[in-house]
């Protein structure tokens, strides 16, 4: 039987954490230079996950306008992929109202530099929110990535509201 393995190019991106903002926001202008270099340089390199928010965006454009219309259309041909979160999502320590306009402002966000990732993206979470499905669903994700921890909880979720819906989800 075979398998497939899929190697997603990615960050995990803490605005701020065991550094100050600022040396994290230049690691990330050098990380958002540097891909940017490779997708004109090396054709193998397809494509980058900005860690599933548009805030990294924000930034790197702070720093760097001159490179808007560059940045915009990679993230239009699918080079970069981005949101559909605002900030980095963790929405087991806030509250719901707050879940949702993270998801609404990163998705609209996201359609401004030019597509949004539709993919449920928790890789650093420390807990779930249980109607997260429902509000994943109901904002268009056709896809969910989770720690581990928490994959199959959130996998049966979706499976069981797809079937409450006469749905499958792949």
């Amino acid at each position: 039987m075979s398998k497939n393995i899929h190697i997603i190019s990615h960050s995990h991106w803490d605005r701020e954490w065991y550094l100050p903002f600022e040396e994290h926001r230049m690691r990330l202008v050098e990380l958002v230079d540097k891909c940017m270099e490779l997708f004109e340089t090396d054709g193998s390199f397809k494509s980058f996950h900005l860690d599933g928010q548009t805030i990294v965006i924000d930034d790197y454009l702070e720093i760097k306008p001159e490179n808007r219309d560059k940045l915009i259309k990679y993230v239009k041909e699918g080079r970069f992929i981005i949101g559909p979160w605002y900030v980095l999502q963790d929405e087991f320590y806030t509250s719901g109202e707050s879940n949702v306009r993270n998801l609404l402002i990163g998705m609209k966000s996201a359609e401004k530099y030019g597509g949004m990732c539709k993919m449920g993206y928790f890789p650093d979470a420390f807990g779930n929110a249980g109607q997260m499905p429902q509000i994943l669903k109901q904002a268009g994700m056709e896809l969910l990535l989770a720690e581990v921890c928490v994959l199959l909880v959130l996998i049966t979720k979706f499976r069981q509201m797809a079937a409450m819906n006469h749905h499958i989800l792949k």
